[in-house]
């Protein structure tokens, strides 16, 4: 009885001091050791905190997570700015597409301009030349005209034949002209049929009107034979129209 009473006293006092050590230090190992090492006492051990492997296991699943989410999140990133860039590409190289168009045609426009003004400049400068020639053509004619005849064919006032002829014929300028002109105005006023009852005959009053037989068998009707008659006679017998004129104004006559 007694060593019955022992035992259980020594089972009261030990579970006393596991039930202490379990309020003062939860989970202890030097309870638990006490615990198991306690022989023949079936005591209610308090049970165990949580572990904190399943804390430790959702933290780190939500660092993969985040990771994940962070690369999946960067990888959508690269992929719009891979598209971008790629539509920009494109972009550009439409833009150079059409730049190179136009600067094309610009270039094609610019060289058909050039042809056109090439192709026109050379048209002209062959009117031109066809022009000059047939000038320079109808010049040589003319100017043959004036060395056989003395005036340019066509003329046909007496004033101006008698102008030409005294140039180009007898060298004369301006001022013979003014006083073959006194002279031939008092004498015909330039009339080719004008007569005298002395026999005199046309522009220069030749007497007899045959006399202009030496200038041309046209005598009768030719301005320009009678013109040439005159001027000669003036030059032979007073060396010039003007000494003619100053003759025939002391004298009436010349």
């Amino acid at each position: 009885m007694r060593r019955l009473v022992h035992h259980a006293a020594a089972g009261v006092g030990f579970v006393a001091a596991v039930t202490m050590a379990a309020v003062v230090g939860l989970g202890s190992p030097a309870v638990e050791t006490a615990a198991v090492a306690a022989p023949g006492l079936s005591v209610g051990v308090p049970a165990s905190t949580p572990s904190a492997e399943p804390a430790v296991e959702n933290a780190a699943d939500r660092i993969a997570r985040e990771a994940e989410e962070t690369r999946s999140a960067t990888r959508a990133q690269l992929v719009a700015a891979s598209s971008q860039a790629a539509q920009r590409a494109a972009a550009l190289d439409q833009q150079s597409r059409a730049i190179a168009e136009q600067r094309s045609k610009i270039k094609a426009d610019q060289k058909a301009k050039l042809a056109a003004a090439a192709k026109a400049e050379a048209k002209a400068k062959a009117a031109a030349a066809k022009a000059k020639a047939e000038a320079l053509a109808a010049a040589e004619a003319a100017a043959k005209a004036v060395n056989e005849q003395g005036y340019k064919p066509g003329t046909s006032d007496p004033r101006e034949i008698a102008r030409q002829i005294l140039k180009n014929k007898f060298d004369y300028g301006d001022d013979q002209y003014s006083c073959f002109n006194n002279i031939i105005i008092r004498e015909s006023n330039w009339s080719v049929t004008a007569s005298n009852p002395s026999g005199a005959y046309g522009i220069p009053q030749a007497k007899p009107g045959s006399k202009m037989a030496s200038a041309g068998s046209d005598w009768r009707t030719n301005p320009a034979t009678q013109i040439t008659w005159g001027i000669q006679y003036m030059k032979s017998r007073y060396g010039s129209p003007c000494a003619a004129w100053s003759f025939k104004r002391s004298h009436g006559w010349y």
